[in-house]
C-alpha cells in the first residue's frame, strides 16, 4: 500500500492553507511538511497495524500482519489451519464472552512468543491466553511454595 498519495494530499492541503501567505511563509510551510513526512508515515503505519490487530481479533481465524516493504507497508493474511486445542478439563469454559486488549511488547519478546506459539502449533493469541491462564491459575504448582519469607536472614 503506497502512503505517498496520502502524504501528498496533506502537503496540498498545507499549500492551500497558506496560498494567501507571503513567500517566506509558504516556503516555511513546505519545509515543515517535508520534516513531518516521516512522522506522518510512521503514524499511518501504526494506524494500519492497529487496524490489522483489531481485525485479526474480530475475525478469529485469519491473522493479518503489516510488513514494511521499502518505505511502504503491505499487509499479509495468514489462515490458521491448525485446530485450536480444547481447554483442559480443569479450565472452566468462558461463558462471559471475550474482551479485547492492546498490549505493546518489545520486538524481541514478540518474536520469541510467536516462535513458541508456532512450535506448539497454536496461534499467538491462543498461546498468550494459555500462558495467562497458567500464570493466574489458583492451583499451585509443586515447584512453588505458598509460604513467603520477608526480611533479612
Amino acid at each position: 500500500m503506497q502512503l505517498t498519495p496520502y502524504l501528498e494530499a496533506v502537503a496540498r492541503d498545507l499549500e492551500r492553507a497558506t496560498a494567501l501567505a507571503d513567500d517566506a511563509t509558504r516556503e516555511t510551510t513546505q519545509r515543515v511538511a517535508a520534516v513531518l513526512e516521516p512522522g506522518l508515515r510512521l503514524a499511518m503505519v501504526q494506524l494500519l497495524s492497529d487496524v490489522a490487530a483489531q481485525l485479526t481479533a474480530e475475525l478469529d481465524g485469519p491473522v493479518i500482519t503489516i510488513r514494511m516493504e521499502g518505505r511502504d507497508p503491505s499487509w499479509h493474511i495468514t489462515r490458521d489451519e491448525t485446530p485450536h486445542p480444547v481447554p483442559a478439563p480443569n479450565e472452566p469454559d468462558d461463558d462471559e464472552g471475550t474482551s479485547r486488549i492492546t498490549v505493546r511488547l518489545p520486538e524481541a519478546l514478540k518474536k520469541r512468543s510467536e516462535s513458541a506459539a508456532q512450535s506448539s502449533g497454536q496461534s499467538l493469541n491462543t498461546w498468550i491466553i494459555q500462558a495467562l491462564r497458567r500464570a493466574t491459575s489458583t492451583e499451585h504448582s509443586p515447584n512453588r511454595s505458598a509460604r513467603r519469607i520477608t526480611g533479612w536472614a
